[in-house]
């Protein structure tokens, strides 16, 4: 179907050879100022990383900008405009270096460049809406991130055989002349510009008010903060370890510019296998354990260059680093967007962008100034330990070990307070992602089923159970979702469905209410479809003794024997029509609940036992 579309589409796939003309034009400039800085002014990696900081600091300052322009101008004029000043400007580039010898003298170019490549990435992003139907914007977005790829592996190594041959003064004309024939494809591109009657007027104070709001919902939101310090985290490692290859490629193994070429590439062939496994287990991969594994794989191998390897250990190493520095941004991606509602998700990603992008140029100066006065060998060390932590602090939260604290605290308090009993914990698979769904009969059920499960188990529950005393607060500490009156929504499911595929259990009471009697009422379909959304296993459970407890009629809880047991899984995938799924899960309840009452484990109070045998009976 890709291919499909290249041949039927004619602007399109001239959009798509422009990508490749310019991307390859990229790398030249990139190999070109690398042999130009690193091997004819022997820098040792300062210069590098000053450059590249210039490079890149247009797409944090302008980015956002650049969106505006893109949506009221004409995104092919823009384009051909940012492709034929990035041709003039890059042949100047050898012109000014023959004359000052300096590299400070080209660093404003260096910044107009990076700046009219902020503008040309923004614009093709936004042109390819206008050339591809809706139902192939998808199959268009996946050539061009894969081509994207490609090209920057392949095309290091074209240029860096490329510099090598000719030189770089060379290589800087023939980069000229890849970005103008790539101005002239998109000259030749079909594309009639869309109307923009009906859009809200775009603004810089509109840009910097969708900035303040996307801020705004990140600080109240526990895990987008997370996300955001793990994405800084690898931004800074990113920074550090791009200059710090390069560093030990010229100045301790004393390669040339297609050693180099092969240095980077292997890191990105190592990143295409890491995404290609990613992608291979995309239905079963648990996120959170993708996030630590990435940074442990990042940390184990960046130590390595603490014993100064050779050239073909220094391209296994980097293959390897490649493989954990793809799964982590793309796992990273993945949670946030399950995570951001829609209506605001642009605005959450140009906020984390924009704080990485600045912590990464930050981290670009600071690792510039610091190979100056420490072995490189040693920042390598330095750095693995950082990412090493980084694994340590995920690992320990996926653990929960503050949650997991809570939990046998709150359990050892059932034990003494009602003789807390569990059972049917074979019954709970180790590796299928997993409902919880049992009776509701009083306001310690949740507290119960946490205290019971082994696992991280969250629940969805009326806000106005937080607000009852001791146990609101221990919902709290335990990390419970307080869900309004009036059934789930569609946002609830949502964040229902994204819990389960990241590997944590999802506790649900089915009748969705607290039962006024003590009996099983019927189940709502909530649970179904989360069940079906989510591919998830249903584990019943049933309560007993919680309603003699402290039922709902109740002000005050009286010491009485609880238990709770777990009932065998139930398939969701065997169920097409979900009503059908909860009478099952409403049956199986029901059967385990019957056990536990047939056994006579409660027959405590006298006065109970008339109303156990009515609802037995």
């Amino acid at each position: 179907m890709r291919f499909k579309l290249i041949a039927e589409n004619k602007s399109f796939k001239l959009l798509w050879t422009s990508q490749i003309v310019a991307s390859l034009g990229d790398r030249i400039t990139q190999m070109g100022l690398l042999s130009v800085l690193l091997f004819s002014a022997r820098d040792d990696g300062s210069k590098v990383a000053l450059i590249t900081f210039c490079t890149l600091l247009p797409f944090t300052l302008l980015g956002p900008l650049f969106g505006v322009i893109a949506d009221r101008l004409s995104r092919k004029k823009l384009m051909i405009n940012a492709n034929f000043l990035r041709a003039v400007l890059v042949a100047l580039v050898p012109v000014i270096w023959a004359m000052a010898k300096s590299s400070l003298v080209i660093l404003p170019i260096v910044f107009l460049l990076g700046a009219f490549a902020a503008l040309f990435a923004t614009a093709k992003s936004s042109l390819i809406v206008n050339l591809v139907s809706k139902d192939d914007l998808v199959e268009a977005n996946s050539i061009m991130a894969t081509t994207g790829t490609v090209i920057t592996l392949v095309g290091t190594l074209i240029a860096g055989s490329l510099i090598k041959g000719t030189g770089a003064t060379a290589g800087f004309f023939v980069n000229a002349a890849a970005y103008f024939a790539s101005a002239v494809l998109i000259f030749k591109v079909s594309c009639p510009q869309p109307q923009q009657e009906g859009r809200p007027a775009l603004t810089f104070n509109g840009v910097i008010d969708d900035f303040k709001t996307g801020l705004g919902y990140i600080r109240r939101r526990k895990v987008l903060r997370n996300q955001i310090s793990l994405s800084n985290m690898f931004a800074v490692i990113s920074a550090f370890g791009y200059i710090l290859v390069l560093n030990y490629g010229s100045q301790h193994l004393r390669i040339d510019e297609i050693g180099l070429g092969w240095l980077l590439s292997s890191l990105g062939f190592g990143m295409i296998l890491g995404a290609l496994i990613l992608y291979k287990r995309k239905d079963k991969v648990n996120f959170n354990r993708a996030l630590y594994v990435s940074f442990l794989i990042i940390g184990v191998f960046l130590s390595l260059f603490f014993v100064a390897p050779g050239y073909y250990t220094s391209l296994l190493i980097l293959f390897c680093l490649g493989v954990g520095a793809s799964i982590l941004p793309i796992t990273m991606d993945t949670i946030v967007n399950r995570i951001s509602p829609d209506e605001i998700r642009s605005k959450i990603f140009s906020v984390r962008a924009a704080i990485s992008n600045a912590v990464f140029l930050i981290s670009l100066l600071v690792v510039g100034w610091l190979i100056k006065v420490a072995p490189v060998t040693h920042i390598f060390t330095g750095l693995g330990a950082l990412s090493l932590a980084v694994f340590l602090m995920i690992y320990c939260e996926n653990r929960r070990w503050g949650y997991q604290l809570t939990r046998l605290t709150v359990k050892a308090m059932m034990r003494y307070m009602f003789s807390l009993k569990v059972t049917g914990l074979e019954n709970l698979p180790k590796t299928r992602r997993v409902i919880l769904a049992g009776n509701h009969t009083s306001v310690l059920d949740g507290i119960i089923v946490a205290s019971a499960y082994p696992g991280r188990v969250y629940f969805m529950v009326a806000d106005n159970s937080f607000k009852i005393m001791p146990w609101g607060w221990v919902l709290n500490r335990m990390g419970y979702i307080p869900v309004k009156r009036g059934g789930f929504n569609k946002d609830s499911i949502k964040h229902a469905v994204n819990l389960i595929k990241s590997g944590f259990a999802l506790g649900i009471f089915p009748e969705g209410r607290i039962t006024p009697d003590g009996r099983l009422e019927e189940g709502k379909m909530g649970v179904a479809m989360i069940a079906k959304l989510a591919d998830a296993d249903i584990i019943p459970f049933a309560i007993e003794g919680a309603y003699e407890a402290w039922n709902v009629s109740k002000k005050k809880m009286k010491s009485f024997p609880i238990e709770i047991r777990f009932g065998k899984p139930i398939d969701s995938s065997q169920f097409e029509v979900q009503q059908e799924l909860v009478q099952e899960l409403m049956k199986e309840i029901s059967t385990v609940k019957l056990e536990l009452e047939r056994e006579g484990y409660l027959r405590v109070d006298p006065d109970e036992i008339v109303k156990h045998l009515i609802n037995i009976g």
